[in-house]
């Protein structure tokens, strides 16, 4: 059974996470731990009670039986949600668009949530509803994004939609020590084969799943946020490098939280124990 940690206020944002929540208990077997976290005034403790409960009563109208518990917790919401997300599958957050100092969950910064978490942490805007579109993966240079094809695949078998695997790249900039410039086609040719290698991956896994690719000459932030507007769920990996305080600093998911349109997941890289967050 899929552990599903979902944090919830009451807010727009909190309301379309629940739903993406809801959406994906009907298609597979989850417990959803609804988690809000409220400070020490009575007024605020009597509200999230109701939150909780009205939480709890969405999910059990739409899949019934499901298995839901439910947390008041006290303290910082970026803590709280880590703490929460360590024996998590996923972690669902809500993000209002264009705001990137308020967001959900009593002003909590997602991007401190996605870049502590060891689970992948999906973020839902406000106002979202699924169309039936692909899943689409940003595919890094290196072994990043790994998980994170393997995320999206999931995904996209589980809402039988199809899969798009897009791979940014640039030129690379001139040497000044008398290498070689490599030529576009050879660039090109790299970086296709960057992209065939997780296509076949796929292929290996899921042989029936619908699947495109799309090399892309540009940054990967504008190149994915151009896709995410014809898709169902717009994955990305990160290895919690250049991690600063609680955020994923100058990474992809900064230019793109609080502008996509659709859900975003964020998923980290495989590490092992004893690697840390930041190195």
């Amino acid at each position: 059974m899929e552990s599903i940690v979902l944090g919830y206020d009451g807010s727009p944002a909190s309301v379309a996470a629940l739903s993406w929540v809801a959406a994906r208990a009907a298609r597979t077997v989850v417990g959803v731990d609804v988690v809000t976290v409220i400070s020490r005034f009575a007024q605020e403790r009597s509200s999230a009670l109701r939150h909780l409960g009205n939480a709890e009563g969405f999910l059990r109208d739409r899949v019934p039986g499901i298995g839901v518990q439910l947390h008041r917790l006290e303290g910082g919401v970026e803590p709280a949600l880590t703490l929460m997300s360590s024996n998590a599958d996923v972690v669902v957050l809500g993000v209002t668009l264009g705001r990137p100092v308020r967001a959900a969950l009593s002003g909590a910064l997602p991007l401190q949530v996605s870049a502590r978490s060891r689970a992948p942490v999906v973020l839902v805007p406000a106002e979202w509803s699924d169309l039936g579109d692909p899943v689409t993966v940003g595919v890094s240079a290196d072994d990043s994004s790994d998980a994170a094809v393997a995320f999206a695949a999931c995904e996209a078998d589980l809402t039988s939609v199809s899969l798009r695997l897009v791979h940014a790249w640039q030129m690379p900039p001139p040497s000044f020590a008398g290498d070689a410039v490599p030529t576009v086609d050879a660039v090109v040719a790299e970086h296709r084969g960057v992209l065939d290698t997780r296509m076949r991956w796929v292929i290996a896994r899921y042989p029936s799943m619908g699947l495109r690719s799309d090399l892309v000459r540009d940054l990967a932030g504008p190149t994915l946020l151009r896709h995410a507007a014809h898709s169902s769920l717009l994955v990305i990996g990160t290895h919690h490098r250049g991690v600063v305080q609680g955020r994923l600093s100058g990474s992809v998911a900064q230019a793109l939280v609080w502008r996509v349109p659709c859900p975003l997941a964020v998923v980290p890289a495989e590490t092992t124990d004893d690697e840390g967050e930041e190195d």
